[in-house]
């Protein structure tokens, strides 16, 4: 009942928000930044409660093919070394080394995902422990580091990012893909703050409320970024954007709490968002954004 007064009460408060900060950049087709100043100003949007790491998976059949075909376009896979950061069980690791042959090793903190990919008899040793935070590598190392829904899941992303800068070699590339604000449903789902109620992630627009408000009725275990905010975070580290774009989901039960209609009616909610991941100012309101950063030579 409370939710739904307070809906009531700040729906137009919470669009005016959206429609002062929300406004994201132009594709960015040069190889311009903002100011330093500018950069991390927005860096400390991100005011959330501590974070602690955690996180699902989306190595899931079609999300896997989709990503990868967006890495591939970005990167000559079959002749980097390829980092990625937050690997999970490995699973795109182990993709990237089957279908491209690329040089593809993997980070993962959490042990169960460790051991998980540990099992795998060919690339066991591919995926190691370590914390993103103080990556145990080489400066200037790597070619690609990929960071697939992770940063919103790391307790200091900023210091994550100036890691993987750091790992990475002159004119290597960071690939970013993060939860986007734009879109109308918090997929990772929030508590109802200090009773520990989870919300569904169908309940709409808890996204566009401005963050201090939505602390005083949610606890949020995981972050959500505006484009802008993250756009910011990546320059802050040091990189140029050099492409931006926008992913609809592709209804595989990845948080494990699908709404039953969804599950019924999954193949036509795949059509829908294929058409909305093409379609102008639409396609920007997909559940996830990615960023290409690139290091300078």
């Amino acid at each position: 009942m409370v939710l739904l007064e307070y809906k009531a009460h700040s729906f137009g408060k919470a669009i005016a928000y959206v429609a002062r900060i929300g406004k994201p950049h132009a594709l960015c087709k040069s190889r311009c930044q903002r100011p330093a100043a500018v950069a991390l100003h927005r860096t400390n949007m991100t005011q959330y409660d501590e974070i602690r790491i955690a996180g699902g998976d989306t190595a899931t059949p079609l999300s896997l093919a989709k990503r990868l075909r967006l890495i591939e376009e970005v990167c000559d896979l079959p002749n980097v070394k390829f980092l990625d950061c937050g690997c999970g069980a490995g699973e795109y690791v182990f993709a990237l080394r089957e279908k491209y042959g690329t040089d593809a090793w993997g980070i993962e903190f959490l042990e169960d995902k460790v051991a998980k990919a540990k099992e795998n008899p060919r690339y066991a040793l591919c995926v190691k422990q370590g914390d993103l935070e103080g990556l145990d590598e080489p400066d200037a190392t790597y070619d690609v580091g990929l960071l697939n829904e992770v940063l919103e899941h790391v307790p200091n992303e900023s210091q994550a990012l100036a890691e993987v800068y750091r790992v990475l070699k002159p004119g290597g590339r960071v690939i970013v893909f993060s939860p986007n604000r734009f879109f109308p449903f918090e997929t990772h789902g929030v508590h109802l703050r200090g009773k520990g109620t989870k919300i569904s992630p169908g309940f709409p627009l808890i996204p566009y409320l401005p963050l201090p408000v939505g602390k005083i009725f949610f606890d949020y275990w995981a972050r959500n970024y505006w484009p802008h905010q993250l756009q910011g975070m990546v320059r802050a580290a040091g990189f140029t954007i050099c492409r931006l774009d926008y992913f609809w989901q592709t209804f595989e039960n990845i948080s494990g709490r699908q709404p039953y209609l969804v599950r019924k009616f999954k193949g036509m909610f795949r059509s829908v968002a294929a058409t909305c991941e093409k379609t102008p100012l639409i396609r920007r309101m997909g559940v996830s954004q990615v960023i290409v950063g690139l290091k300078a030579s």
